[in-house]
């Protein structure tokens, strides 16, 4: 976090620079309590792996802001804060439906194996095999972790740090965990199918009536308000009822 505050602050003219030589955008898509996660927008569709230019530029800029920082700060202990930057690599099918490239990265400071792995890939990933390669990192991958449903390899910390910002593989999107909603606990989805009712352009099927009802009641330790009251809601919606409106 200190070195992504330090470069947007001090030297917002570099940042400026790299987004327009590689043409990407860079937003801070969220954060734990010592990493930024760092996503590389590009307004074009890119193929798989067209993104890579921009995240090693990032990467050693980073690494370039975090020695002027060290400098910075020659009181401060000198061995405590290795950069730790991971490079999450956009999904196989390129560009996603949007027409955009993306990638993210993960900047902060933490004083593990994976900091220093990430610090000393910097200057060989182009030589290494891409079966070897740690797509978070960049690097070598060290003690291989495979996951267990989409069977994508990383750095065993790498893919650690990155399950605790975001539960799912950094390659393909799959969801590692427990989906809980917040819905009222009272709250009912009632499923019809009406074969007489056509919807536009889907004239040849009937239609899947779905609606949910929420009964009025007070908000939970869950929901923004806990102990305030809400109103009750029926809501309908309608799907034809063909192979793709059952997946649904």
């Amino acid at each position: 976090k200190r070195v992504w505050d330090f470069l947007t602050k001090e030297s917002p003219a570099k940042l400026a620079r790299l987004k327009e030589e590689t043409q990407v955008s860079i937003l801070v898509d969220g954060e734990t309590s010592d990493i930024y996660v760092l996503q590389l927008f590009s307004p074009h569709p890119l193929p798989p792996g067209g993104l890579c230019p921009a995240r090693k530029a990032l990467k050693a800029l980073l690494k370039e802001t975090e020695k002027e920082l060290k400098k910075k700060s020659s009181g401060a202990q000198r061995h405590g804060g290795d950069l730790l930057s991971c490079l999450l690599e956009p999904s196989a099918g390129g560009a996603p439906a949007g027409g955009q490239g993306r990638g993210r990265q993960a900047a902060g400071t933490a004083g593990t194996a994976a900091g220093t792995a990430a610090g000393t890939a910097a200057g060989s990933v182009g030589d290494e095999e891409p079966e070897r390669q740690c797509p978070i990192c960049l690097g070598e991958i060290q003690k291989m972790k495979t996951l267990e449903k989409c069977q994508h390899s990383f750095c065993e910390a790498c893919i650690t740090r990155a399950l605790q910002v975001k539960r799912a593989c950094p390659m393909c999107g799959r969801f590692y965990g427990q989906l809980v909603g917040n819905q009222p606990p009272n709250g009912r989805m009632l499923v019809s199918r009406d074969a007489s009712l056509l919807l536009p352009g889907y004239e040849s099927f009937g239609t899947i009536i779905i609606q949910y009802v929420f009964p009025p009641g007070v908000q939970g330790v869950e929901h923004p308000n806990p102990g305030v009251r809400y109103p009750g809601t029926t809501r309908v919606a309608y799907l034809p009822d063909c192979p793709e409106g059952n997946k649904v």
